[in-house]
């Protein structure tokens, strides 16, 4: 058997962190499912050992803090690596960040969201995946890309506030969902540098660039919105009127990005326009969680803050992850003809979820078609995809390593 540290699945971050992802993503909603095939509104099925409750605490962490951070690590440390001409893991100390961040994802599981010490896994790996970025950044003098840094140390935050509130009401509402906004602030900033290159190539168009300042406002807007929200419990007057008016300038901002980006040629290509509606999804989430900050009658928090999780990490990521999957094994960047069927189940489940909150009174059962639909979404692409992560290149290059 040949030596551990060259077998491709540990050659470039994207492959096992992809891999780990949509494996986990699969179960984590499919036992999301049971949870209201079983418990009903409300209910939670219990951990495996020590009295844990999958609930809804494990759920709302467990898709941010698991799901997000490794859907942030494959991409990123992929990208960093390309941007700064250096190596982002060596075998071992990737296996060491992968194995904390899949036992907290274990542990979580056997024993729900009450212990402390599942937490500090969960921050160790992400404070690994921050050093991994930090240090490729810092080392290349790439000022330009701080923005990852503070974003992945807002992720770090996140966490830690979600583990001192975990049996408190707060949880409830802000810090329960607060660490997905460093994941917006993530995937909206390379948005506005993937998108325009990307179609230029496969349309054939000029690139349209949108600019620094909108580059500004789309990665720093939802970092100040998440500083913003973090005052809360000193200025309660004030903040929901400023969150709701960097929530709403960051959604206009993007709107306008998307109308420069936009060609008619773009629903001829999956790939694209899964980043196009992906991005829609979540300006949707912004502007919708704006109406809720200042009172509108808009269905509560449920509605936004899946918004901002669906279109991250269930549109932009099937986009994202196939684009990186393919150009990266050498294979055609094209959507697998036996992932276009799922997409119509997949935009099925993301309607259905997000309207679910405007038509109250269908759950549980719509929460558990919802949930095990998304779970096939994630299985058919790690059935799809995961052969390309775990094998050689197709075209025979020898994987990226640097």
């Amino acid at each position: 058997m040949s030596d551990w540290r060259h077998w491709p699945v540990l050659s470039i971050g994207f492959r096992p962190w992809f891999l780990l992802m949509l494996g986990f993503a699969t179960l984590a909603m499919g036992l999301w499912a049971g949870v209201w095939i079983v418990g009903g509104w409300g209910g939670a099925m219990q951990g495996l050992f020590d009295g844990g409750q999958l609930d809804w605490r494990w759920h709302a962490h467990e898709m941010t803090f698991g799901v997000g951070v490794a859907l942030v690590a494959g991409f990123l440390t992929t990208a960093a690596q390309n941007w700064t001409g250096r190596r982002a893991w060596h075998p071992a100390g990737l296996l060491v960040v992968l194995g904390l961040w899949l036992a907290a994802r274990l542990v979580f599981l056997l024993m729900g969201g009450n212990p402390l010490w599942p937490y500090l896994l969960s921050i160790a790996a992400e404070m690994g995946i921050l050093f991994v970025v930090a240090r490729l950044i810092l080392l290349s003098r790439q000022w330009h890309n701080l923005l990852f840094v503070l974003a992945l140390s807002g992720i770090v935050l996140a966490d830690a506030l979600f583990a001192l509130q975990r049996h408190e009401g707060g949880l409830a509402g802000i810090h329960g969902w607060l660490g997905l906004l460093p994941i917006v602030a993530m995937l909206l900033f390379i948005a506005q540098r993937v998108v325009p290159p990307f179609s230029a190539n496969r349309l054939g168009i000029p690139p349209r660039r949108t600019g620094r300042y909108v580059a500004a406002i789309l990665g720093g807007g939802p970092l100040l919105l998440f500083v913003t929200l973090l005052a809360a419990p000193i200025l309660p007057n004030a903040v929901p009127l400023v969150g709701a008016t960097i929530a709403a300038v960051v959604a206009v901002t993007g709107g306008y990005a998307l109308t420069r980006w936009w060609h008619r040629s773009v629903l001829t290509e999956p790939m694209l326009w899964l980043l196009f509606l992906g991005v829609s999804v979540v300006l949707l989430g912004l502007v919708w969680l704006a109406g809720v900050l200042v009172g509108l009658p808009a269905g509560g928090l449920d509605g936004p803050v899946h918004a901002l999780g669906l279109g991250m990490l269930v549109v932009m990521a099937m986009g994202m992850m196939t684009r990186v999957s393919a150009g990266h094994t050498g294979r055609p960047i094209h959507l697998p003809r036996w992932l276009r069927p799922v997409l119509v189940l997949m935009l099925a489940v993301v309607a259905s979820r997000l309207l679910l909150p405007i038509w109250p009174g269908l759950e549980p059962v719509w929460l558990a078609i919802t949930a095990g639909g998304l779970a096939l979404v994630y299985l058919a692409m790690l059935v799809v995809i995961g052969p390309w992560l775990i094998h050689e290149r197709a075209d025979a290059r020898p994987a990226s390593r640097r």
